[in-house]
């Protein structure tokens, strides 16, 4: 089947990345149908015919069932005919004049409008070669603020973006049931997005008091996992999971310094090669002056990451050698 998806703009690459992550560690082959960087429409022919995964997506805005491009608007309303079951349907665009049009087109073809409850919403973007480009949306899950860190029993300053959580996940490339570790886990903002994700959680902190808050907040969300306190630096081949991902607690502990910090994470990184087999990923944020040292794992990818005007982060995606 082939799907749409409207990416968002808060990042240039990020969001294309999420879903190809996503459809890796899925196990869902794909080719590229048509894409669109200007207008941010990305169309792929995806190997599946019920598309969950994207529900995982943070960073996609809309996304839905692909009908059709064309620059023939009744054309478009025929092909939407030959897909939709009888019912009612909203047509979202950003032209209110399309929105008319095509929907005039499909309403002559017997479905009735619906704007607050429709059977179907049907997504079209012009792009700027004047063609439009048609899918029936499949509804994502959008409730990150409702996860905002100041809204779970426990709060830390240092807490992680729910959003910027889920797409590190992503990019760790696994799947549900997969065994993910956040050997930083604060209060489990990482932890939590992978759970909604249907992950097997672990997740260490070398402050007791992180630990007790990161359950309590795993529980608030109806998730649970095997949460302790521990020590990054000591993992062991017996702890074995499919993805790392995590945030290091930049400045919160005293053996984490600017003087040390290079070698705080070549360290980590030695350690976390011993519960990742070959091909298994590492995910993880660091300040964007930050420089990893290691034969142990390789860099696929790396990204800036805009946080305010005086700080900018960079996501490193490493696969272990």
């Amino acid at each position: 089947m082939k799907l749409l998806f409207n990416l968002s703009g808060e990042h240039p690459e990020l969001p294309k990345a999420e879903i190809f992550a996503v459809l890796e560690g899925e196990g869902i082959a794909y080719k590229i149908y048509s894409e669109n960087e200007e207008n941010r429409i990305l169309i792929l022919d995806v190997d599946i015919q019920n598309p969950l995964f994207i529900k995982r997506l943070a960073m996609t805005k809309r996304a839905g069932d692909f009908i059709g491009i064309s620059k023939d608007l009744t054309e478009l309303a025929q092909k939407l005919y030959d897909r939709m079951s009888n019912g009612t349907f909203a047509v979202e665009s950003e032209s209110q004049t399309i929105r008319e049009k095509l929907g005039e087109e499909i309403w002559k073809h017997g479905f009735n409008v619906d704007l607050l409850t429709p059977d179907a919403r049907v997504l079209c973007f012009r792009d700027n070669n004047h063609c439009y480009n048609i899918a029936i949306e499949t509804p994502l899950e959008r409730d990150f603020a409702e996860r905002k860190p100041q809204n779970r029993p426990y709060f830390h300053p240092t807490s992680i973006d729910p959003k910027i959580a889920r797409v590190l996940v992503n990019l760790a490339r696994i799947g549900k049931n997969d065994r993910l570790l956040d050997p930083f886990c604060g209060t489990g903002g990482i932890l939590i997005e992978a759970g909604l994700m249907g992950m097997k959680l672990f997740g260490y902190d070398i402050d007791e008091r992180m630990v007790e808050g990161c359950i309590e907040n795993l529980k608030y969300c109806g998730l649970s996992g095997e949460i302790r306190e521990g020590d990054a630096l000591k993992l062991t081949p017996e702890e074995k999971v499919d993805a790392i991902v995590t945030d290091p607690p930049y400045g919160r502990s005293s053996f984490m310094t600017e003087r040390n910090i290079e070698k705080f994470y070549e360290d980590f990184l030695t350690s976390a090669s011993k519960v990742l087999d070959s091909g298994k990923y590492l995910v993880m944020i660091l300040p964007d002056s930050s420089d990893l040292k290691t034969d142990k794992f390789e860099v696929k990818e790396n990204y800036s990451l805009y946080v305010h005007k005086s700080l900018t982060r960079k996501i490193f995606v490493l696969r272990r050698k």
